[in-house]
């Protein structure tokens, strides 16, 4: 009887580790997956990110007139106002209230689109992306 709990044991005892050893290795991967480079990582566009910001955290004026600020500020390089969404009359495809009465810019040199729309706090936020062959950021479309 004593050499039937022996063996239980030991066969619990390496199940639980092979399930350990799985359950670490998916772990590593995922961890390796979310560190992944893409093409937004590749280019300059998180320091454009970050000179917008900046101009947002100074900027005071009203919510209707913030990309045209930013336009200005940035007058060296070429944002211009997104495209009108003819679905929606927006410059975004997305019917989310996130993206609700926010503003568009677009860099085609750079294929960079920077959608900002003022939050319920009185703050800007800020949704970039890198625009491959698309017209509009893949977090905008309804699916």
């Amino acid at each position: 009887m004593n050499f039937l709990y022996i063996v239980l044991g030991l066969a619990m005892m390496s199940g639980i580790s092979a399930m350990m050893k799985i359950g670490n290795n998916v772990n590593n991967l995922m961890l390796l997956s979310t560190f992944k480079e893409n093409d937004y990582f590749k280019s300059s566009l998180p320091s454009y990110d970050r000179r917008i910001m900046a101009i947002l955290d100074k900027y005071s004026g009203p919510a209707n007139n913030v990309c045209s600020h930013i336009k200005g500020e940035l007058a060296n390089d070429l944002y211009e106002d997104g495209e009108i969404y003819f679905a929606t009359g927006t410059q975004t495809p997305s019917l989310h209230s996130l993206f609700m009465g926010s503003c568009v810019l677009v860099n085609k040199d750079l294929n960079h689109r920077v959608i900002v729309n003022k939050n319920s706090l009185g703050t800007f936020n800020l949704f970039s992306c890198f625009l491959k062959d698309e017209t509009f950021c893949p977090y905008e479309e309804n699916k």
